[in-house]
């Protein structure tokens, strides 16, 4: 019996030792120096492989994420990039943008030289053609209705309206509300007379003189009589 216990005593010692001696670090390490090389597949190769790969479920999904707009910049970029990724969408956006702020610009710029504030800033841009220049006589000496009735004689309406107007001048000047010379234009009276209260009503004559002398419109004696009470009513508003 004590002999079985020594042998089984004896097996047990030999398999613990041969373990632990098995699991001992060796003294000097080994490291694996072979280089590992990463191959990355053509261009060609990878369209081939994904054209074989059905993204119909993907596309499902993307379709459902995005907006109206973005479909729209979708469309766009593939009409012009012939492809729609991000990029090609965030490109198209700035486009976008760029030709909104454009137009806005042009929409203000024409909104801005129609304005009256526009006007006061081109001062005698134009005295070349709204000043009275080629007038070489002194104004007080002009017999205006001769001259009125002589042009509507000769079917000159356009002439007309030019001795109507400038006899509203006339008119002013002599009440010492603008100061006539011949090189002043339209825009130098109406600042004459920024503080007076007929204004408007110059405002207006000069409006009818301008489109029908300087716009070479073509008036009908109807006209030219819807132009003369107009003229005739300033008169009685300063006064004459």
């Amino acid at each position: 019996m004590q002999y079985r216990k020594f042998i089984y005593f004896l097996i047990v010692s030999i398999f613990f030792s041969s373990t632990i001696s098995g699991n001992r670090v060796p003294a000097k390490l080994k490291y694996d120096s072979v280089i590992v090389k990463t191959q990355k597949p053509s261009a060609v190769q990878e369209q081939e492989v994904f054209k074989k790969v059905d993204l119909g479920f993907a596309k499902t999904k993307e379709s459902a994420d995005i907006g109206a707009w973005e479909r729209f910049l979708n469309w766009l970029a593939k009409l012009f990039f012939g492809k729609s990724g991000y990029e090609d969408r965030a490109t198209m956006q700035t486009i976008f943008i760029w030709i909104f702020v454009v137009l806005g610009l042009i929409l203000a710029i024409w909104l801005f030289s129609r304005s009256e504030f526009s006007a006061f800033l081109r001062g005698n841009v134009k005295t070349a053609e709204f000043n009275f220049e080629d007038i070489d006589e002194d104004i007080s000496g002009i017999d205006f209705n001769k001259r009125i009735e002589h042009a509507k004689a000769e079917h000159d309406f356009r002439l007309a309206i030019r001795w109507l107007y400038l006899r509203q001048l006339f008119f002013l000047n002599e009440k010492a509300q603008i100061s006539w010379q011949p090189y002043k234009t339209n825009m130098d009276y109406m600042n004459e007379l920024s503080k007076s209260d007929f204004k408007t009503a110059f405002k207006d004559i000069s409006k009818v003189y301008e489109y029908v002398w300087y716009g070479k419109y073509s008036i009908t004696p109807t006209d030219f009589k819807a132009f003369e009470v107009q003229f005739r009513k300033f008169e009685n508003e300063i006064g004459v």
